[in-house]
């Protein structure tokens, strides 16, 4: 790394933080200070590192991403448990087992069939919260077992093992009457919207599970935006599809949740005082990661 022109102040300390981190994992936060050039319109990424990167910097934007990735996961956790309850709720008025029968939900997802699997995608999507049932050592799970041998659990307590994305995947699969309920609920002004935003969150979600790299890193979901006549506290960034699409567009869907599932919430104001934290750099900034200036004054975050 000192050869390809990084400055490392204190080589025992660079090789603790190696040894501990990896050094393909760190390289991910050092690729942005590599120098390039543009060749028939291509940016080439070379070896060498630009005048003023700093190993001590790299360990610094490692660090920020890693505390990034808690703080955005506790605000997943919380629309997580909140969609739980929603879905659960709307479903529940029908029967105790809506998430099991056809006529309950979607007929694209009910009875459709799957080319990959040979099934439709409800029984797929059955297949699968089943066996977690079956596998599960929880005590609600053991205690329904024992006292109702062969049965199958009502919809309140199957839904207590549904990670995120069995979640997006049943929302994406309701009815669209029962789905904007459950948008409603949530102050998103469409059930589309709504669906797409919760693919992305299962996508950033996976990400921070897995400790993967965040702050600069496009989502693989383009998520829908509202236009500013359907809600005006995220009119700032229509059209921006940079900011929409990057670590921004996902902080904004996560404070417009919290706005709803608990006003009161100090995830805001943290989020700003750890991108405070963001390290001086001549090489990298927040842009990367879709913030627009300003961002701190809009009406989302105050």
């Amino acid at each position: 790394m000192k050869a390809r022109g990084m400055s490392v102040s204190d080589d025992q300390r660079a090789q603790s933080y190696l040894e501990k981190i990896g050094y393909y994992r760190l390289s991910g936060y050092s690729y942005p200070y590599r120098e390039s050039v543009v060749v028939g319109g291509q940016t080439i990424v070379g070896d060498n590192f630009r005048a003023g990167t700093t190993f001590s910097e790299i360990v610094e934007l490692y660090v920020f991403d890693k505390k990034l990735r808690m703080l955005i996961l506790d605000a997943i956790e919380r629309i997580e448990i909140a969609l739980r309850v929603q879905i659960t709720l709307t479903l529940g008025a029908f029967s105790p087992a809506a998430h099991r029968g056809p006529d309950f939900l979607h007929s694209n997802f009910s009875r459709r069939i799957d080319p990959a699997t040979g099934r439709t995608f409800h029984s797929e999507w059955l297949r699968r919260q089943d066996d977690a049932f079956a596998r599960s050592k929880e005590e609600f799970a053991k205690h329904f077992k024992r006292r109702y041998p062969g049965e199958e659990p009502p919809l309140w307590i199957a839904a207590e093992l549904w990670d995120f994305g069995s979640m997006s995947i049943l929302y994406s699969g309701m009815r669209k009457t029962d789905q904007t309920t459950v948008a409603t609920a949530f102050g998103v002004p469409s059930f589309q919207i709504m669906e797409t935003w919760l693919r992305s969150l299962n996508v950033t979600r996976n990400i921070c599970a897995h400790h993967s790299r965040l702050w600069n890193k496009a989502s693989a979901v383009q998520p829908r935006w509202p236009s500013r006549t359907q809600c005006q506290i995220l009119r700032h960034i229509e059209g921006d599809t940079h900011a929409q699409t990057r670590l921004y567009g996902t902080a904004c869907i996560c404070a417009y949740f919290l706005s709803s599932i608990n006003p009161t919430s100090s995830w805001r104001e943290r989020l700003k005082d750890l991108v405070s934290e963001f390290p001086s750099s001549k090489i990298v900034s927040l842009q990367s990661a879709g913030f627009p200036m300003n961002w701190r004054n809009e009406s989302l975050w105050n």
